[in-house]
């Protein structure tokens, strides 16, 4: 017969294990990142179409954002700056949404697509960047898919993950000399 302090250390054991499982099912998710429906030759976590007021659109940068900014709560958020700036929002999606979700709308992080990227890079940085959006609406916000290229290679996997006659944004800004291939996309 067990005592109440056995009993008790045997049902923490398979809690334990349980908590193990659990953590290990979550991790392995966030290594995987296949939980949105799937797009495109690279299988791109698909953005849905949203009715967005684009009178309401008053873009603020990634970098300034802060707890509880009721100040700037109106504004809608872009990720026009360095990848190392925001890199976390795809790395640590939760903890960033804890600073995202108050404010009015969401463009997807800009991921960087340099024409002499290699080629799976680039794919990693759209793919990142449609999986950022696609969590962000599974979270009930308001997204706007941003679309980048580096060149004319990029054109077969960089508009997948955006669902057809989406409100998108594309930046005219870029830090390589490459206003063929920007007009070209």
């Amino acid at each position: 017969m067990y005592t109440s302090e056995q009993l008790s250390s045997l049902f923490s054991a398979a809690d334990n294990v349980s908590d193990y499982e659990d953590e290990k099912r979550k991790k392995k998710q966030r290594l995987v990142r296949n939980e949105f429906e799937k797009c495109g030759k690279y299988g791109m976590p698909l953005i849905r179409k949203q009715n967005i007021d684009l009178d309401k659109i008053s873009l603020w940068n990634y970098t300034k954002t802060k707890l509880n900014d009721s100040e700037n709560k109106d504004k809608t958020i872009h990720f026009f700056t360095y990848d190392w700036n925001f890199e976390t929002v795809y790395q640590k999606p939760e903890i960033a949404l804890e600073r995202l979700d108050q404010y009015y709308a969401l463009l997807t992080p800009e991921f960087s697509t340099y024409k002499d990227m290699p080629l799976a890079r680039q794919i990693d940085s759209v793919f990142k960047n449609r999986w950022c959006g696609a969590f962000w609406q599974k979270q009930g916000m308001i997204v706007i898919p941003t679309i980048s290229w580096g060149s004319y290679r990029c054109f077969e996997f960089c508009f997948d993950g955006v669902e057809e006659v989406s409100v998108v944004a594309v930046s005219t800004y870029t830090r390589e000399d490459n206003k063929k291939g920007f007009m070209e996309g």
